[in-house]
């Protein structure tokens, strides 16, 4: 419980202190946060990423079973999740797919990575960016395409959507980051040392900024809307999705148990900001989502805790 505590109570200090700082004129309201943000999402975890990546990939390439076993279990339980959002809460078609993202999209950028680097190390990393890799680009174009289908309007055309959604994912700088260390360590050089010293400067600015911004941007949200909702969502995400991800990691496709361990806590992230963004650009499901990531993130801390105490005895 020691070692728990020593990994997880530091992870959430660090968004406590973001948190503050959001509130307080320093970080100068919406716009210092998003700079903060973008500092995180453009350069810290990007050199982090190429760093991981560019000593090579492992001989043995993508491990399928992990990335089958976690979406196994992501899409089961996105399903579970519309049906009760239809049958249980009586929301709106076009709301259903923003449900179940809200119960199966993980904050892995800004907590999940963080957390499971200062937890297990480089060994830890391997199979979470092979979550990481698929984890936008199968949840963000299903999320859009059940929106725009589920609103009854004509026209709707997949082939367009997910075209512009990959194409989003295609410069998204957490994806360009992991490509152009693979790409650098399939060439075999070496960095210069002054460029080398830089990335590893920004590498070790990852972790810290990126805790502190995850605290910054929960002082945009606000509790709203159906709590009774929200709080079945987060229970989704933070419960069920893990139990879900360990019983098709572990037993369906027996993983190694470290990655097992990796897998099943990424799945009890709180659910992350894109969420949020994708119910407000299409301007519905914004208060729910809202409330289950800032109810989540606070309660994230004892299901982490616990699922931490399990994994690394």
């Amino acid at each position: 419980m020691g070692a728990v505590i020593e990994i997880v109570l530091p992870v959430f200090a660090l968004i406590a202190i973001g948190y503050a700082l959001g509130r307080s004129p320093l970080l100068a309201g919406e716009a210092g946060i998003k700079a903060l943000t973008n500092f995180v999402f453009y350069a810290a975890i990007p050199a982090l990423l190429f760093r991981l990546f560019g000593r090579g990939l492992p001989e043995q390439g993508i491990e399928w079973s992990i990335v089958l076993g976690y979406f196994a279990a992501v899409l089961t339980l996105f399903a579970l999740t519309m049906a009760m959002g239809r049958f249980v809460f009586a929301n709106g078609k076009p709301e259903l797919g923003l449900a179940g993202m809200s119960a199966v999209f993980s904050n892995t950028v800004l907590m999940g990575i963080p957390l499971i680097y200062t937890a297990f190390g480089e060994a830890g990393m391997l199979p979470l960016l092979m979550i990481v890799t698929f984890h936008p680009m199968i949840l963000i174009p299903l999320a859009t395409l059940l929106v725009e289908a589920l609103r009854g309007e004509g026209g709707v055309n997949p082939g367009r959507i997910l075209l512009n959604a990959f194409r989003s994912l295609a410069v998204h700088p957490v994806i360009l980051g992991m490509v152009a260390g693979i790409a650098f360590g399939f060439t075999g050089w070496t960095l210069p040392s002054v460029l080398d010293r830089l990335i590893d400067m920004l590498s070790a600015a990852a972790t810290p900024a990126a805790l502190c911004a995850l605290g910054a941007s929960l002082t945009q949200f606000s509790l709203a809307g159906d709590l009774k909702e929200s709080l079945t969502l987060v229970a989704l995400k933070l419960a069920a999705l893990p139990l879900l991800v360990w019983f098709f990691t572990a037993i369906v496709f027996q993983n190694d148990p470290l990655w097992v361990a990796v897998a099943t806590i990424n799945a009890g992230m709180p659910a992350g900001v894109n969420v949020f963004l994708l119910a407000r650009y299409y301007g519905i499901y914004t208060q729910r989502s809202a409330s289950a990531i800032l109810l989540g993130t606070g309660l994230s801390l004892f299901t982490i805790s616990a699922l931490m105490a399990i994994f690394t005895r």
